[in-house]
């Protein structure tokens, strides 16, 4: 009875939270993909598997394997990248959204890693909207004051900034608050999952200066910067993730068995 009580107050809720943060993740990566008309299990196969790539390697250079996997699912490197970019910034607004009021409670935790995202916010959104008024007048000096060789590539360079720019607004047309409150509920989520994991390995005491001091500590890489709930929490999302990546990829392993039981489709990974 005591092992069935201790896995309904702390297994189960861990396991709860932890799928319902990379449900909110996924979907939101899934939106940003909707156009692009990727089977249900193929992009949960690549969520994983990105993902656990992710959780594994530090700096967050995971993301370079990312983008490769949905430039091949989608065959469109723009796509792929920028996919993965937009999904980059709602996850940091969501994420700047729920630090800023701590990070008012708890002046001492606010760090250059708190700062770099606010930062790196500010300058998304102001190149993203100074582009269009730029780009007319950038376009139009140069066309009509056109004298050398290089004024053609640069008149290149901003028509594939131009289209980069116009599918970017056609990925978040529309979607803004959904994107966004999916962001705000995964880094909820994730804070109430560290709150849980925290009381179960340390008892009492926990504080949101912890969930602050771990965001902190992700993209830094001295060990005096790391939080002691760091480690057993990233081998616990690395473990769990590890066992969705496999079970997604039978998954959809099966439904291409499925539907083609000769075995002609190649699927795609």
């Amino acid at each position: 009875m005591t092992y069935v009580i201790n896995f309904l107050t702390g297994v189960l809720p861990i396991l709860l939270l932890y799928l319902l943060i990379h449900l909110f993740k996924m979907m939101r990566m899934y939106l940003v993909l909707i156009d692009q008309k990727i089977g249900f299990l193929r992009f949960v196969f690549a969520y994983c598997r990105t993902t656990l790539v992710n959780l594994a390697i530090p700096f967050k250079l995971g993301e370079v394997y990312r983008v490769a996997v949905f430039y091949r699912l989608s065959k469109s490197m723009e796509v792929g990248l920028l996919s993965v970019i937009v999904d980059r910034f709602f996850d940091t607004l969501g994420l700047v959204l729920i630090m800023l009021p701590l990070q008012l409670l708890y002046p001492d935790t606010v760090s250059s890693v708190s700062v770099f995202f606010v930062v790196f916010l500010a300058v998304i959104v102001f190149i993203y909207c100074i582009f269009p008024p730029t780009y007319r007048y950038l376009n139009r000096y140069i066309i009509i004051n056109r004298g050398s060789p290089r004024s053609m590539a640069v008149l290149r360079s901003l028509s594939t900034l131009k289209v980069w720019y116009t599918y970017v607004k056609q990925l978040v047309s529309g979607r803004y608050a959904i994107l966004l409150l999916m962001s705000l509920a995964a880094w909820a989520a994730e804070g109430g999952l560290i709150a849980i994991l925290w009381r179960l390995l340390f008892g009492e005491g926990f504080e949101a200066r912890v969930f602050c001091d771990y965001i902190a500590s992700i993209l830094n890489s001295a060990k005096a910067a790391k939080t002691i709930i760091q480690k057993p929490y990233s081998d616990l999302c690395i473990a769990l993730m590890l066992f969705f990546t496999i079970l997604s990829g039978l998954l959809y392993l099966w439904s291409v068995k499925k539907t083609d039981p000769d075995g002609k489709a190649v699927p795609g990974a």
